[in-house]
């Protein structure tokens, strides 16, 4: 719903929005799912390593509901002159959601090869004891107050300042023996007020070189120069909040199970096609004591100096005909700096490197080796536990940062007449620096971080080509090529080596 209206100099534009939407899925089939992990060798030598799935979909079992609501008004004023637009917005925002988190109820049976799935013998099996049903409200408040200045008819600015604020109506239920291990309270939630100055200009040169067909006829400008530097902050998420809510380590939290190597039940697929509750809900009998048998349940918290993803932005182009009006060029420059990028810590990870692989170049391996399953390779990691009465503690933080520069060149021909064939090309370089978390290596200290270059590669060409044909159909051929990534050796995603 949608409404404006002129008080004198000042117009009032105001809207109303509402939204509702229901998701939900069932698997086919009510069973356990399987993942296989499968070394094919090519034609070539080489070979290649994918995980092959079976089973019934274990991320089906889905139903979420969501709803909100948006109340905005924005009031502009005009002075005489016309020279300024200065704007006042608000907004309020309302959005909650409702999901019955049921993923994984049967369980997941892993296989390191096509071998262990035909002799029964799986290296892992994990499953979600007990469905939760999440709900989440949030309340968002939006301020901000901006001004569009003409300083001359070919010079203008644009400026203002924006304020945001969310609040959630829930809190995650307090974990005191959380606080007693890690000294983290889990029911913290950041609510920071979100403030984003920005200031951007438009700059008209001259006149083109056209010739005006007629007396007052209109003549494009020589170049048009735009720029701005701001602030921009994203809002907080639900998706974040809901994983506190369902990651207390209390017992209405999610209850998971995780067997790995001798601790694994065998799987009996024919009892648990005819009885789904034949599946099982414990490891295999015998081996509650060992460490190959965790029960534990996950935790997730915020850090106490947690803050919403910011970056300062800025960007300067020129846009405009070059030799003698037969071709048009846009150039644009921009640059950003990405403050408080977001990184995922196990407070609950001991980094005692228990031994190194030599095959390796020393990777470090954090349990001692009767804590690797000699038949499939499974790890349990007991051994690397700080506290026993939880599997991972992850403290989410926003202590990364990452530098951005891209540089844009675009080229079209500048067509007078009607014309048959027509074509534009670009070229795009780009450089990114990052901050990189050890905890998505496997290769060094997993609490330390490294800048590095980023692995997409800087280059990109792009070009696109028009044809008209009498005016009866018209082809276009896109094409793209593009650097390649910065190399490091991987196997199935996984980082092989000291570098990234």
């Amino acid at each position: 719903l949608r409404t404006n209206r002129y008080f004198g100099l000042i117009l009032s534009e105001s809207s109303v929005g509402l939204n509702v939407a229901r998701n939900y899925g069932e698997p086919y089939l009510d069973l356990p799912s399987g993942r296989v992990r499968v070394n094919s060798v090519l034609d070539d030598g080489a070979s290649g390593v994918q995980n092959l799935a079976f089973g019934g979909n274990q991320g089906l079992f889905t139903e979420s509901r969501t709803f909100g609501g948006t109340v905005q008004n924005t009031l502009s004023w005009f002075d005489d002159a016309n020279k300024h637009r200065v704007k006042l917005t608000t907004e309020l925002q309302y959005s909650g959601s409702q999901q019955n988190l049921a993923n994984n109820l049967l369980g997941t049976f892993s296989f390191n090869s096509l071998e262990d799935f035909e002799a029964g013998r799986p290296a892992s099996f994990t499953r979600q004891l007990t469905a939760r049903q999440r709900t989440i409200s949030q309340y968002t408040g939006s301020l901000s107050l901006g001004d569009s200045w003409r300083r001359t008819p070919n010079v203008q600015f644009q400026y203002g300042i924006r304020v945001d604020n969310t609040r959630f109506a829930q809190r995650p239920g307090y974990n005191a023996d959380v606080e007693a291990a890690f000294g983290r309270r889990n029911d913290r939630i950041p609510a920071p007020v979100a403030i984003s100055p920005r200031l951007g200009f438009s700059w008209t040169l001259g006149q083109s070189q056209d010739i005006m067909a007629f007396t007052g006829a209109f003549r494009p400008p020589r170049a048009v120069v735009r720029g701005g530097i701001g602030v921009f902050t994203n809002g907080s998420q639900a998706g974040q909040l809901g994983s506190l809510l369902d990651n207390t380590g209390l017992p209405s939290g999610i209850q998971q199970l995780v067997c790995n190597g001798e601790a694994v039940p065998i799987p009996d697929w024919n009892a648990y096609s005819s009885n789904p509750s034949a599946v099982p809900d414990r490891c295999a009998d015998g081996t509650s004591g060992t460490p190959f048998a965790n029960a534990a349940p996950n935790v997730v918290l915020f850090a106490s100096s947690f803050m919403p993803q910011r970056s300062i932005r800025s960007n300067l182009s020129w846009q405009g005909p070059i030799l003698d009006a037969r071709f048009s060029l846009n150039a644009e420059g921009t640059w950003a700096l990405n403050m408080n990028q977001q990184q995922s810590v196990d407070l609950n990870f001991r980094a005692d490197r228990q031994f190194g692989l030599d095959s390796e170049d020393g990777r470090p391996v954090y349990v001692l080796p009767s804590s690797i399953d000699t038949l499939t390779g499974a790890i349990a990691s007991r051994d690397a536990r700080v506290s026993p009465l939880f599997n991972r503690v992850t403290e989410l933080r926003s202590d990364i940062r990452s530098q951005t520069a891209q540089l844009s060149l675009r080229l079209s021909p500048i067509q007078r007449t009607p014309a048959s064939l027509s074509w534009s090309g670009a070229y795009t370089l780009t450089y990114v620096r990052e901050q990189v978390p050890g905890f998505q290596s496997t290769a060094g200290d997993p609490f330390t971080r490294e800048w590095a270059v980023a692995t997409t590669g800087p280059h990109q060409f792009s070009y696109n080509v028009r044809y008209n044909a009498f005016n009866y159909f018209t082809v276009n051929w896109n094409g793209q090529f593009r650097s390649g990534s910065a190399f490091t050796p991987t196997v199935a995603g996984d980082i092989n080596g000291d570098g990234y």
